[in-house]
């Protein structure tokens, strides 16, 4: 049986926190690994429109198989349209992961941020234990976003027990109540919602997991009734609804700690890795800390001239379009235009 994963992760900005995650994730686990889907969302933070080039040059040589894809929409992450996502598929592999998960052609697909820095086997670790479950399960993994729930405060719940603690409706919300958790106020409309267990912060966490795709597939859209696991569907965060309806219609999961393989934003020193989307400063600061690493233990990442005649070509482009749609009268002087990055070819 080929015990091969594909690996895929949204390319929101960080190329060189990027080309970390990818070298080192190889590193430790390219035997487990057939090709990486990466997803190029059509808005990049903080102007960073050059950073893809930087990737694919890096990796252009590594002998690693790369399926590059741009989204049609560039989505909030708390999706919550599900008959659009069941009809409309350009609009549904526009959800975070979605694409490599209706795609692949291999039993498990491992989501992963692009800010990551592997110090293990995970992917291994994870095939193994799955291999050793008595039950097949839906996915594996970190689970939990226990530094936002007060369960984990109270210390009545951990990312291994998380089955164990199923306190009643009014439990949960008294609970949430009494700690003033990031999100408490949506926390508490979510379970007043209906879904208390598990805890409307408790998911499969897409820092690196397997998800089983042909379970994924017969209960997800647009087969199943399920939202996708990159969408928000009105619950805290994305994959929460999607962990939460999975594990209630039956499916298990399993809690692989993520600190024993890997550091999670190990260049931001915020401790976040999304604290530097909205921040400029953050932002290039974790990106150059990032490239200081790459160019002491990995090499020079330089463009390649076929690729810096791709980031002129597109410079030239944005700057032209917004003028060349004043004239047209399509969009208004103020207006800013939301540029679209050209995917770069890549041979496989």
């Amino acid at each position: 049986m080929n015990r091969k994963v594909d690996v895929s992760l949204s390319f929101f900005g960080k190329p060189y926190q990027t080309i970390v995650t990818l070298h080192s994730l190889f590193q430790h686990s390219r035997q487990h690994i057939d090709k990486v889907y990466l997803s190029i969302e059509r808005q990049q933070p903080h102007e960073d429109w050059d950073g893809i080039y930087k990737v694919v040059d890096f990796f252009r040589e590594k002998n690693i198989r790369f399926k590059l894809f741009q989204p049609r929409y560039f989505l909030n992450p708390n999706v919550n349209d599900y008959e659009r996502t069941r009809s409309d598929k350009e609009y549904r592999q526009s959800i975070m992961f979605q694409h490599s998960l209706e795609d692949s052609d291999k039993k498990y697909v491992c989501v992963l941020h692009n800010d990551l820095l592997f110090h293990g086997d995970m992917i291994g670790a994870m095939l193994e234990k799955l291999k050793q479950s008595p039950e097949e399960l839906a996915g594996i993994g970190s689970i939990g976003q226990c530094w936002s729930c007060p369960a984990s405060w109270a210390k009545v719940c951990t990312p291994s027990t998380f089955e164990q603690y199923k306190p009643s409706p009014n439990a949960a919300i008294e609970l949430h109540e009494a700690f003033d958790t990031p999100r408490q106020e949506r926390d508490i409309d979510v379970i007043k919602a209906g879904r208390v267990h598990p805890l409307p912060e408790c998911r499969l966490n897409e820092y690196c997991c397997l998800i089983n795709v042909p379970l994924y597939r017969q209960n997800t859209l647009p087969a199943g009734d399920i939202g996708c696991y990159g969408g928000g569907w009105d619950g805290v965060d994305l994959g929460t609804v999607w962990s939460h309806d999975m594990y209630n219609r039956g499916y298990r999961f399993q809690h692989v700690p993520l600190e024993d393989y890997v550091r999670h934003a190990p260049f931001d020193d915020s401790g976040s890795g999304t604290l530097s989307y909205t921040r400029n400063e953050q932002y290039w600061k974790a990106e150059a800390n990032a490239r200081a690493y790459i160019e002491k233990y990995l090499g020079k990442v330089e463009l390649s001239p076929s690729s810096q005649v791709r980031v002129s070509v597109n410079r030239l482009k944005r700057r032209l379009k917004p003028m060349i749609l004043q004239a047209l009268g399509v969009i208004k002087p103020a207006s800013k235009p939301k540029p679209a990055v050209k995917v770069p070819e890549l041979k496989e």
